[in-house]
């Protein structure tokens, strides 16, 4: 298991917020693509997103991030965003997350690394997605809890 301790930061960044089903996490991807070709804009770094619901549930909050080429502005109450720097704060990152049952197996084994090293985390993860010549995959990067600084 490759693990590494750095933030995730981004500059630029289309979010888009929706509630849905874990199964389902694939879906608002196309709708981000979409408004990027309607905007004209480019895709400049991987998609990633976060999940909050309660521990065990089949749904949530999923919160999608994309970072562009360029400023967006973004119509209110659509679920769409723009965030002009994303920065998770100090992270475990583990790559190729994807080889694990799923995400909370993936998160489980990162708060076992962290417990046996002695850091504390958060309770949220960002799954990112690395698209590698047709492939993808999948890093997760776990905020720790009173971290270094930027």
């Amino acid at each position: 298991m490759a693990m590494e301790r750095r933030p995730l930061v981004f500059d630029r960044v289309l979010t888009y917020q929706t509630e849905q089903r874990k199964a389902d996490w694939q879906e608002p991807i196309s709708a981000l693509e979409t408004l990027l070709l309607d905007k004209g804009v480019y895709q400049n770094g991987p998609i990633f997103f976060t999940f909050q619901g309660e521990e065990g549930a089949e749904s949530g909050t999923f919160t999608y991030y994309l970072p562009v080429s360029e400023q967006m502005t973004i119509e209110e109450d659509n679920g769409f965003g723009y965030m002009e720097r994303f920065h998770s704060g100090d992270a475990l990152v583990m790559r190729q997350a994807e080889q694990e049952a799923d995400f909370d197996a993936a998160f489980a084994k990162v708060q076992a690394y962290a417990e046996q090293e002695g850091i504390v985390l958060g309770n949220t993860y960002y799954c990112v997605l690395i698209d590698v010549y047709g492939d993808i995959i999948i890093d997760l990067a776990v905020p720790v809890e009173g971290g270094r600084p930027e």
